[in-house]
């Protein structure tokens, strides 16, 4: 079984990133990956967009083998080798804002205020994404290595009214401006290890 993208035949499969139903017709990518529930293996279905947003390695794949040069090919095509050369990209949730004042930062460790907007981050492991925290929004730049595009943030499953969009992003560049904390870096890379660790 091979990788593709194809049109939905039906509007009842839902996106495996964003949770949201892919409509008939339309153009998703299919990722065949181990069944989980028995021998071979599965197609697990994306939006084109998530699937470059969240799946890069995985959709470039396909896209390089195809022959197609409109405009949303190209932007695909950017967004995954975006994704690719920065992979915590790929594990942007959405742009929210915090309900309560308990979860602290990934990155710079500190408490999240509530009702401050921060980024909810998921990992895709073992054929599922599984939340993996969240961090300040104005911590974004500092933690993804790059200002995430605007496609990021306006996925399926993050509707951001165009007020909320321009804070958002207002805020991810005020943050990129303020030096990193000294042993910021080092204590991020401890995490990352940590989290390896645990998952192996």
């Amino acid at each position: 079984m091979a990788s593709v993208i194809e049109r939905a035949s039906t509007g009842r499969a839902k996106c495996r990133a964003c949770g949201q139903a892919i409509a008939k017709g339309e153009q998703r990518f299919g990722e065949a990956l181990p069944n989980a529930y028995g021998e071979g293996e599965s197609l697990f279905w994306f939006h084109l967009r998530c699937a470059a947003c969240c799946r890069p390695d995985s959709l470039l794949a396909v896209l390089d083998q195809s022959q197609a040069a409109s405009a949303e090919s190209a932007e695909l095509r950017t967004l995954a080798r975006d994704g690719v050369a920065q992979p915590r990209l790929s594990r942007i949730l959405r742009a929210e804002r915090a309900s309560s004042g308990r979860a602290r930062c990934r990155h710079c460790r500190e408490l999240i205020e509530q009702g401050v907007w921060r980024m909810a981050l998921q990992m895709f492991e073992e054929g599922r994404f599984n939340s993996i925290g969240t961090i300040h929004a104005s911590c974004a730049v500092h933690y993804f290595g790059t200002e995430p595009a605007l496609q990021r943030l306006t996925l399926p499953n993050n509707q951001l009214g165009s007020d909320d969009l321009a804070e958002v992003v207002a805020i991810m560049r005020e943050g990129a401006m303020r030096p990193i904390q000294p042993g910021l870096a080092k204590t991020s890379l401890e995490l990352e290890l940590e989290s390896s660790r645990k998952s192996s």
